[in-house]
């Protein structure tokens, strides 16, 4: 009987050490906008470079006011941003991977600085869709303000 309660116990501890060792969860943040934003492919140009596709439902809201929920993920190493990318998931869960159901990250260029956070935000501006196959991001959210 007190062997068993030992064991007990031990499977206790480690499960209980296990428990805490899981990767933080974060708020799930996908909305219809991130996930025609995750459904962006590509496709070889005229001049055989690869460049983005985006479905025709989000090239109709290019140049059209759209929210996006998400984790502010800064470029550089200030306390408040005007410009910083955003991310459905927040930057310890790997944002940088756009891959399977992770969209790539929305560059965002706000009218004024907001502090940073690494909570959940929600931000409202001009989508802007990058087709050019360039080195700069493929979405834009322009003229953003934060949505309170």
């Amino acid at each position: 009987m007190i062997f068993t309660k030992k064991w007990l116990l031990l499977i206790f501890l480690v499960s209980g050490y296990a428990g805490m060792a899981q990767p933080p969860t974060h708020i799930p943040l996908m909305n219809d906008t991130w996930k025609l934003i995750g459904q962006r492919t590509y496709k070889k140009n005229a001049d055989f470079k690869m460049v983005p596709a985006f479905p025709a439902r989000l090239e109709a809201l290019q140049n059209k006011a759209v929210e996006l929920p998400g984790y502010m993920i800064p470029i550089n190493a200030d306390l408040n941003h005007k410009e910083f990318m955003l991310a459905v998931v927040p930057m310890d869960q790997c944002p940088y991977c756009g891959q399977g159901d992770i969209p790539s990250m929305v560059e965002v260029k706000m009218v004024k600085e907001v502090g940073y956070t690494d909570k959940p935000v929600k931000i409202r501006g001009k989508l802007m869709l990058n087709k050019t196959g360039d080195y700069r991001s493929e979405v834009f959210l322009l003229q953003a303000e934060q949505v309170k």
